[in-house]
């Protein structure tokens, strides 16, 4: 039976959003094509009509998870929500956001696994990034000289603070407070 380019393009969203779920709290090897269908409620076919290899679906993964993070923030700017972009960046610090790394931003989930990846996600992820770092400018002044550096420089602190305040927040919760605390603390404009 065939199915129509409607139903194609469904199925392939569902399985990107649920390798997005997957990938970000299991990471790329810790889930099987096999793992995947199954969560998906498709079979090994199915996985393979959408995607070439599980190489393939990373990085088209790394793209989608990129592309949803960032239109959630444009349909906010878009309805109207003016809660400011340093206000934003410090909710990323936030434990509600270390806590929930499947539904979290790409940024703080997937590096590990995108550093020991195939280009293909690499470069996926370096899109997305500077399509946050873009976005991480604007918080700064106009006549700042150097505020692509300083947004390099932020979501870094970010990145870096919500990883190590994941590692640490079951074995040393207060650490883990309190690495969220220094890095709001770093991250404000000035």
């Amino acid at each position: 039976m065939r199915v129509t380019k409607e139903v194609a393009a469904e199925n392939r969203r569902k399985i990107l959003e649920t390798a997005t779920q997957l990938f970000k709290v299991h990471g790329f090897d810790n889930v099987s094509v096999a793992d995947l269908t199954k969560v998906a409620g498709f079979t090994h076919g199915g996985f393979y009509n959408h995607f070439g290899s599980k190489a393939d679906l990373a990085a088209e993964t790394v793209r989608y998870a990129f592309d949803k993070a960032l239109s959630e923030i444009s349909r906010d700017n878009a309805a109207g929500d003016t809660t400011p972009m340093a206000d934003r960046l410090a909710n990323y610090l936030s434990a509600e956001h270390r806590d929930n790394p499947g539904g979290g931003c790409p940024t703080g989930s997937l590096p590990v696994d995108v550093g020991r990846s195939v280009a293909g996600a690499q470069q996926a992820y370096a899109d997305g990034l500077e399509r946050y770092i873009e976005l991480i400018e604007d918080v700064f002044p106009a006549s700042e000289s150097h505020s692509r550096e300083a947004a390099i420089a932020t979501l870094s602190t970010l990145v870096g603070a919500i990883i190590l305040s994941r590692a640490v927040r079951e074995g040393n919760p207060e650490l883990s407070d309190e690495i969220l605390r220094a890095a709001s603390f770093r991250t404000e404009p000035r």
